[in-house]
């Protein structure tokens, strides 16, 4: 299965026509939804023909077919617009229907509509967005917040913060933990909206609020997510069965933090050393490699740490470390034998030869 998110789709803001961006957005979306479109859909596709975009339709004709049919003939519609220079009055027939459509249009519709209105250099509104994100729609208020992240700025950002503003004052986070918002705010820099991305990852454990909250802060992040990584019990990672935190998002998680170490002063430092035994191989070449960097460091210290686990993880460790020795490894594996108390964990050490 496909797994693209909006987190994915920033990294091409950069590109033009942002139209095209955001209708990357729009098909993640859209195919993450069960059943969001049917034929009897109120305002669904219509079965007849896309009509033939020429020079000589109108442009209130051409924005309506591109509305109703998207695709090709959403393509054709504007490079007729961009030929013709007609996307100051485009914008204004396109932010009238969408205001309409925050209602009246299907899911599909409101994704083509937006994508349209967004191919034109039209400025940031907030109140676009303020409109679309207090929507009954799940789809429309989704929408709003990805429109947010591909018109990024001061007023995007207000808007944005007024909304955030709102759901904590009225309890309703629920209604913004989505990962969206997450990109929103990361596209905004909205450094104050940390903590919101905070509670979104560990609401949902979705892979777009770790991202969001390295962005927006990446040194405080790397101990917030290594509290993250301690919510998954040491069974699931030793059985692959990990449900009780995102994977994804636990991958990025320890890849930043091969950037940024966390504190080694924390007694969650303990947590690396069970993903490093992981049968996720993934998260346990990560957490290996982290355990390296960290040990190199503070050689001692780890050391400790791992002492004072389980027999089971100490052994399970030496043995990978056994099977792909470094440099760096053995140094770290003579300062645990310095330290270990268990007799197993010592004649485990004893067939390495130091």
């Amino acid at each position: 299965m496909l797994h693209y998110t909006a987190t994915t789709a920033v990294s091409f803001l950069g590109q033009k026509p942002r139209g095209l961006v955001f209708l990357a957005f729009c098909i993640s979306f859209l195919m993450s939804i069960n059943g969001c479109v049917t034929p009897s859909s109120p305002g669904g596709k219509s079965d007849k023909l896309p009509p033939i975009i020429s020079k000589t339709t109108s442009l209130e004709d051409a924005l309506a077919a591109g509305i109703e049919f998207g695709g090709a003939t959403a393509q054709s519609v504007r490079k007729l617009v961009t030929n013709r220079k007609e996307w100051p009055a485009a914008e204004k027939i396109l932010y009238k229907n969408i205001e309409i459509g925050i209602i009246e249009y299907s899911n599909v519709q409101m994704s083509n509509v937006m994508m349209l209105y967004l191919s034109s250099p039209v400025h940031p509104s907030g109140e676009l967005f303020k409109k679309m994100v207090a929507s009954d729609r799940l789809v429309v208020r989704h929408l709003a917040w990805q429109m947010a992240t591909v018109l990024p700025g001061k007023t995007m950002g207000k808007a944005i913060n007024s909304e955030i503003s709102r759901a904590i004052f009225d309890d309703d986070e629920a209604a913004i933990l989505i990962p969206a918002m997450a990109t929103a705010v990361q596209a905004n820099n909205m450094k104050t909206a940390y903590s919101v991305a905070k509670q979104g990852l560990l609401s949902t454990n979705h892979e777009a609020f770790a991202s969001a909250m390295i962005a927006l802060n990446p040194e405080k992040s790397s101990d917030d997510l290594l509290e993250y990584l301690s919510l998954c019990p040491p069974e699931e990672l030793r059985q692959l069965t990990i449900t009780s935190i995102g994977v994804f998002a636990a991958t990025i998680s320890l890849q930043h933090m091969l950037k940024y170490p966390p504190n080694q002063n924390q007694s969650l430092i303990e947590t690396i050393f069970y993903y490093a035994v992981s049968r996720n191989s993934g998260l346990s070449d990560l957490a290996v490699t982290l355990v390296e960097e960290l040990a190199i460091k503070n050689p001692v210290g780890m050391a400790m740490s791992l002492a004072r686990m389980p027999v089971w993880v100490q052994i399970a460790y030496i043995e990978g470390s056994r099977r792909n020795m470094s440099a760096a490894k053995r140094n770290f594996l003579t300062e645990l034998k310095r330290v270990v108390a268990q007799s197993e964990v010592l004649e485990e050490l004893g067939e390495i030869s130091f």
